[in-house]
């Protein structure tokens, strides 16, 4: 991945970890809104309804914001579960030409909830006595996903069509610039190839001058063996 290195990422991973906190979650507020429908509307839609006790899905930021006010719980997703986690990483190393089923920003989402909120123990208060186990599976998981997309990069032998489904949106982040400058280079190679071999014009102009340049150039007298005079 020396070429992806030397590439500006399409996003930054703060980019990616900003458009993650719009990922929905499920609360359980210990309050209600005083609306006809206990909904709160936000820029980004109509939340809720909020009523204690009550589940409701609400994006990331929304959560953690009611969380750190002590106004909600937060339920640890359903993909996160310890027997979801096996059952994954089990299916991602058996086979290695395909990529399970998770959301798309299940990075950003499980390192938020790993890390966000340890002044008041979110991590703990989440996962109980699982989270070290939940830690570590999505670690392989995110690890065995990986190798194989490094795998399936050392297969690449020309501008072929690749298909990566199931990727994560940080995974694909990763990867872009690798395969763009990839088959960028591969192109531009495929067209020296055939100018090469059909001796005709290509884009840019020929790499070497024709013969009939050359023939319509003066001769060049010989240069007398000597000093420059």
């Amino acid at each position: 991945m020396a070429y992806c290195r030397q590439q500006q990422w399409p996003c930054t991973p703060e980019e990616m970890y900003f458009n993650a906190k719009d990922e929905l979650i499920t609360i359980v507020p210990n309050f209600s809104v005083p609306t006809e429908n206990a909904t709160c509307i936000c820029i980004s839609g109509e939340w809720g309804p909020f009523q204690p006790n009550r589940e409701c899905a609400v994006p990331l930021w929304l959560a953690h914001t009611l969380w750190k006010r002590k106004r909600c719980s937060i339920r640890p997703p359903s993909w996160m579960a310890v027997e979801h986690l096996d059952a994954v990483l089990g299916l991602e190393r058996q086979d290695a030409s395909a990529f399970q089923p998770l959301p798309s920003h299940y990075i950003e989402v499980a390192h938020f909830l790993f890390t966000s909120g340890t002044d008041g123990n979110l991590p703990q208060e989440v996962f109980g006595d699982e989270l070290s186990r939940v830690k570590d599976l999505v670690e392989l998981v995110q690890k065995a996903r990986w190798n194989k997309i490094m795998a399936g990069l050392a297969t690449l032998q020309g501008a072929i069509t690749v298909k990566l489904n199931n990727l994560a949106a940080m995974e694909i982040n990763a990867v872009r610039p690798f395969f763009l400058g990839s088959l960028n280079m591969f192109y531009t190679y495929q067209r020296m190839e055939e100018a090469a071999i059909g001796g005709g014009s290509q884009l840019g102009g020929s790499l070497a001058p024709s013969t009939q340049s050359l023939q319509q150039q003066p001769a060049r007298q010989l240069r007398r063996a000597g000093g420059v005079r």
